[in-house]
């Protein structure tokens, strides 16, 4: 069992339908919801993903479905559980354990709302051009700096833009 830690909640519909969260070793995983275990808690289907996986999910490039049927690496799937504020990636699933009820629909795409909130410090917005060998150097400036990575966007070639 891994405990995991919540870093954000990209999809909220009555309990969180999708979360980022990370382990002690600050490996990422991306988490759906899939079923409410009632007294239980909530179940999703958790994957091991990279930062530039991730960012590629967030910025709209990655299909979620995709990112579940074609993980980075073997042993990436987990069932996470939700429950009393903890979350758990309880069980390593392989790949012919994952149900199509676990699953996500085909064709989801993140898109992040634009929810503006007068209380949010106005944002400027620069692009930077970064070798995508000084890409770890960069994602940790990034962390350093309290921003999310999930502003950042990978571009054709090798460009990462903020």
């Amino acid at each position: 069992m891994r405990q995991l830690a919540l870093v954000e909640v990209l999809e909220y519909y009555d309990v969180p339908q999708i979360v980022v969260a990370t382990d002690v070793t600050g490996t990422h995983y991306l988490c759906t919801l899939f079923r409410d275990a009632g007294s239980e808690g909530y179940l999703y289907l958790g994957v091991q993903l990279s930062e530039p996986r991730l960012m590629a999910f967030v910025g709209g490039q990655l299909d979620l479905r995709t990112v579940y049927l074609n993980p980075e690496v073997d042993n990436a799937l987990y069932l996470v559980v939700a429950h009393q504020g903890e979350l758990v990636a309880s069980t390593l699933l392989q790949p012919q354990d994952v149900t199509e009820e676990m699953l996500p629909e085909p064709g989801f795409y993140y898109e992040k709302a634009d929810v503006t909130d007068d209380s949010e410090s106005p944002m400027d917005t620069y692009q930077l051009e970064v070798p995508s060998h000084d890409r770890m150097t960069f994602s940790t400036l990034i962390s350093r700096m309290g921003w999310r990575a999930s502003s950042l966007r990978k571009t054709m070639g090798r460009v990462a833009v903020l």
